[in-house]
C-alpha cells in the first residue's frame, strides 16, 4: 500500500494562494475614509537562485521590508521568497492576480530584492529586467522585463503604484519628476487624487548593489527613510518622491559614490503617500 505524504506549503506560497482566493476588487464608489481604500505591499526576495549566483541576506532584507509595511498598517503584505518567486508565479502575480484584486483607489508597492540583467529591445535600446528564482542572469527568456513591469502598472487600477527595486534596473520612459509642493502645504491631499506610477532603482547600469554584513545598503537606507528620516520638508507626510530623493543621496554617500540610485515617475502626475500626517484641517487621517 502506497503512503501519500501530506504536502507542506511554504508561508510565501500560502500567501499567493490566499491572494488568489480573495474576491475581485469590489466597486469603490466615492472617497475612502482615509487616503486609500486598501494598501498592498508585494515583497519579493530571492537568495538561492537555481542557475544564478546566490545573494546572501536577500531574504532577510526582504523580510525586514515586509515587517516595516505591516507596521505602517498595510492591509495586504504578500511575501514571495526563492522558489515561490519563480518565473511562472511572478508572471501569474503580475498578469492575473494583482490586476484582478487591486482596486482603483488603492495603493500598491512592489519591492524586489534580487538580480537584474540587461537586454536590447526591438529598437536597440538597453532595458533592464528582473531575474526570477529559476532564471539565469544573462538571458531574458524567463525574466520580468521593464516593458512587462510598465504593462503591469498600466493595467493595475491602483491610484498609486510604487516599484522599489534593489537592483540596477533601467530603461524607463519618464514623465516630469515629482517635486515638493511649492506652496509648502502641510497636507498634500491633492497629490493623492492624481494617478502616479513611480520607480526607485538601487543602482545604475554596470553598477553593483553594495552589501555589508547587515545587508543591502539600499534596503538599510530604505528602512531608515520609511521610518520618517526621508520626510525632507518635515511636515509629517512621507511621499514616494521624498523617499526616492532621500535614497538617491543617502546611498551615493554610503557607497562612496560607487552606487547611484534613480528615482523616477513613469506615469501620471501624482505622488504616493507612504506615511500620512495631519490634514490641512488639523485632524489626523485615519
Amino acid at each position: 500500500m502506497m503512503l501519500v505524504k501530506p504536502l507542506v506549503l511554504s508561508a510565501s506560497l500560502f500567501a499567493i494562494l490566499s491572494l488568489a482566493a480573495l474576491p475581485p476588487a469590489e466597486a469603490q464608489l466615492g472617497k475612502p475614509e482615509g487616503l486609500y481604500y486598501k494598501s498592498w505591499a508585494i515583497v519579493i526576495g530571492i537568495e538561492k537562485y537555481v542557475v544564478a549566483p546566490s545573494i546572501p541576506g536577500a531574504i532577510q532584507d526582504a523580510k525586514k521590508v515586509a515587517e516595516a509595511f505591516r507596521r505602517l498598517g498595510f492591509d495586504e503584505v504578500i511575501e514571495l521568497y526563492d522558489q515561490d518567486a519563480s518565473s511562472r508565479r511572478l508572471q501569474q502575480l503580475l498578469n492575473d492576480m494583482l490586476p484582478r484584486k487591486v482596486g482603483r483607489r488603492d495603493r500598491l508597492v512592489l519591492v524586489y530584492v534580487g538580480h537584474a540583467g540587461v537586454m536590447q529591445d526591438s529598437e536597440g535600446q538597453d532595458r533592464g529586467y528582473l531575474v526570477p528564482f529559476d532564471a539565469p542572469v544573462n538571458s531574458s527568456t524567463k525574466s520580468i522585463t521593464v516593458e512587462q513591469l510598465k504593462e503591469f502598472a498600466r493595467r493595475s487600477a491602483s491610484t498609486h503604484t510604487l516599484l522599489i527595486l534593489d537592483a540596477p534596473v533601467f530603461g524607463w520612459e519618464t514623465t516630469e519628476a515629482p517635486g515638493l509642493s511649492l506652496e509648502g502645504r502641510m497636507a498634500p491631499e491633492s497629490d493623492t487624487e492624481r494617478r502616479a506610477v513611480q520607480v526607485v532603482s538601487a543602482a545604475s547600469r554596470g553598477e553593483t548593489v553594495s552589501r555589508s554584513d547587515q545587508g543591502s545598503h539600499f534596503v538599510e537606507a530604505f528602512l531608515e527613510g520609511l521610518s520618517g528620516t526621508a520626510d525632507l520638508d518635515g511636515n509629517g507626510w512621507l511621499t514616494a518622491s521624498e523617499l526616492g530623493s532621500y535614497l538617491v543621496r543617502q546611498v551615493e554617500v554610503t557607497s562612496g559614490g560607487l552606487q547611484h540610485p534613480s528615482s523616477l515617475r513613469i506615469d501620471g502626475s501624482g505622488d504616493m503617500v507612504l506615511v500620512e500626517g495631519k490634514t490641512s484641517r488639523g485632524s489626523a487621517v485615519k
